[in-house]
């Protein structure tokens, strides 16, 4: 996989933080998923639900991000001293929630009062809550093959860009966010479901084997796929997208994902 085009900085960040998951996922203490009456097929799952959580166990993880984050960026270590300072029990469970269905609007507003940089409280707030969403996915993977919809993942609905080819040569989407999987046709469409012939196009890189690009001529969405049987070891999903970045460029330099996002 092609790593040129995160810097080394960047890239050794995501991999600490992704050390945190596993510890955070064993840290958690019990979850319910309170489902919604006559929940919607067609959707994904965790939004018509009510996720409980234990504040403190949030606030932990987060605490333990600040610290990964400041060794590797210290120059933010003031903005980070001031959010920590502001994550009383109430706006705890409000970042909670909004990092859930990552409304960036809410953040944008809050980084702005707290006079901290845009990115940063949506950066850790939605990282400190993956650890509920893999555990989550977890506990809905019976359900996720139920879903009819498609176009975002069935469980927390994180758009859908990464797919393997598993070691049987069938086609499993993935999850970045919440590390869900799930089967589709393999030339499909990820997004409009479209399996019309000559609608999906393949489009191969002349300088890595293991990865293709499935674009779809009917919406322009299209999906990076990775072929397992051809690596040594398969990285953490969101390792793994970060890593096939340079397929996303040569994606949008063909006309795709961009038009779609402006179609939807």
């Amino acid at each position: 996989m092609k790593t040129e085009i995160i810097s080394p900085e960047y890239m050794k960040l995501q991999e600490e933080i992704t050390a945190l998951y596993e510890k955070w996922v064993r840290a958690l203490s019990h979850q319910t998923i309170v489902k919604k009456e006559n929940i919607d097929g067609k959707l994904p799952i965790l939004p018509q639900a009510d996720l409980q959580f234990n504040e403190m166990d949030y606030q932990s993880f987060l605490q333990d991000l600040f610290l990964v984050v400041k060794e590797n960026k210290p120059e933010i270590g003031e903005d980070l001293a001031k959010m920590e300072a502001n994550l009383d029990n109430e706006t705890l469970s409000k970042w909670f929630h909004e990092a859930l269905i990552v409304n960036m609007y809410y953040f944008s507003d809050w980084a702005e009062k707290n006079h901290v940089p845009d990115w940063l409280p949506i950066f850790a707030a939605e990282h400190a809550v993956r650890p509920y969403l893999h555990k989550a996915g977890l506990e809905l993977k019976d359900e996720l093959p139920k879903q009819g919809h498609t176009g975002s993942c069935p469980c927390c609905g994180e758009p859908a860009r990464l797919a393997l080819i598993n070691k049987a040569g069938k086609k499993e989407l993935l999850c970045p966010r919440c590390h869900s999987t799930w089967e589709q046709k393999k030339i499909s469409c990820a997004h409009c479901g479209s399996d019309t012939q000559g609608d999906v196009i393949v489009l191969k890189l002349e300088d890595d084997e293991r990865a293709e690009i499935y674009a779809c001529k009917s919406c322009k969405g299209y999906t990076k796929v990775i072929d397992t049987r051809k690596l040594f070891e398969v990285p953490a999903p969101e390792i793994l997208d970060l890593k096939t970045i340079h397929c996303d460029y040569i994606a949008q330099e063909n006309g795709y994902g961009l038009l779609d996002k402006e179609k939807h």
